[in-house]
């Protein structure tokens, strides 16, 4: 659990960051706008066409990955199914929702969990090369699509798949993967650069987002962030359990693997996509803090009962 407690002190100081840097006005709400317009057009589809421009997709194909994207579709659709019967929720908290339930924090957290823990990133691939190449893009686009600010017409739906950066950036990146070949060292480097600011600009901004905020502003979607929260860190990793262990025979440190996969929490993506569309922000907010609070019990219980 080392790891795992490093790795959320890592993302809360940061987080903190961006909190003091908006409470000592040296940086204002305001701020959030030009940041996360940055991640969505540059740094997340720097960081999403590296990914997978530089994975063995063929390696990586196969139980872990089927488990990760069911585990994680049925996640998502178990809230929006819940969401929308109990609480007659709107198109935008059903996306956004959706998105907190079954987005795994995989690159920041995942990536050095699997190190740390498993003694390899191996395990975080088969998640990292779902979301990037579908997950991430599919919930950005319906995000653009049930923004208020937007009408649900089939042009507007067009456009926003046309010009969704994310989905191009992983069309391209696995087509690079596929043909074999090696970037410029030159473009390589400047990738990179552009997609390293992808992290420390969301966590940032989500810091920003605290600021004049009560606690009484989430009360409205309390339910709901309940709900995805017990979805994303309780459910998703059964349901993960159920089709490793049971759909594909996974024993021992496999199996293990898949299970911590799917307990990661919320990805902070949910909230840049809710910030986008100008919908749910609360909702997303408050699942990616409860996930990333929880998530320490969570993970030891699935390292108890499946380590081997």
């Amino acid at each position: 659990m080392h790891a795992v407690i490093n790795g959320l002190a890592v993302i809360w100081l940061v987080i903190g960051i961006g909190y003091g840097a908006g409470k000592m006005s040296i940086l204002t709400p305001a701020a959030q706008a030009p940041l996360n317009r940055l991640v969505y057009h540059f740094a997340l589809p720097a960081y999403v066409f590296l990914a997978l421009a530089e994975a063995n997709l063929p390696a990586v194909l196969g139980a872990p990955l089927v488990t990760a994207a069911l585990s994680a579709t049925l996640a998502s659709l178990t809230f929006i199914i819940l969401a929308r019967w109990c609480w007659r929720a709107t198109a935008a908290d059903l996306v956004i929702g959706g998105m907190s339930s079954g987005l795994a924090n995989i690159g920041y957290l995942g990536i050095p969990l699997a190190h740390y823990l498993l003694g390899s990133t191996l395990a975080a691939i088969p998640v990292l090369l779902f979301q990037l190449a579908f997950f991430s893009p599919l919930w950005f686009t319906l995000a653009d699509i049930v923004s208020p600010h937007h009408h649900p017409s089939l042009a507007n739906i067009a456009r926003a798949i046309c010009f969704n950066p994310l989905l191009w950036a992983a069309v391209m990146g696995m087509g690079v993967s596929l043909v074999d070949w090696t970037l410029p060292w030159v473009a390589r480097e400047v990738l990179s650069i552009v997609a390293g600011a992808a992290v420390p600009c969301i966590l940032i901004a989500f810091g920003l987002s605290f600021i004049g905020t009560s606690p009484r502003a989430f009360s409205a979607t309390a339910a709901m962030v309940v709900s995805a929260t017990v979805t994303k860190i309780i459910w998703q990793p059964l349901l993960a359990f159920a089709i490793a262990h049971w759909g594909f025979a996974m024993t021992g440190a496999d199996l293990y693997a898949t299970v911590a996969m799917a307990g990661l929490p919320t990805a902070q993506n949910a909230y840049v996509a809710a910030y986008r569309a100008g919908a749910s922000e609360q909702l997303a907010t408050g699942t990616v803090m409860a996930t990333t609070i929880f998530v320490t019990p969570t993970l030891a219980v699935i390292a108890a009962l499946l380590a081997p």
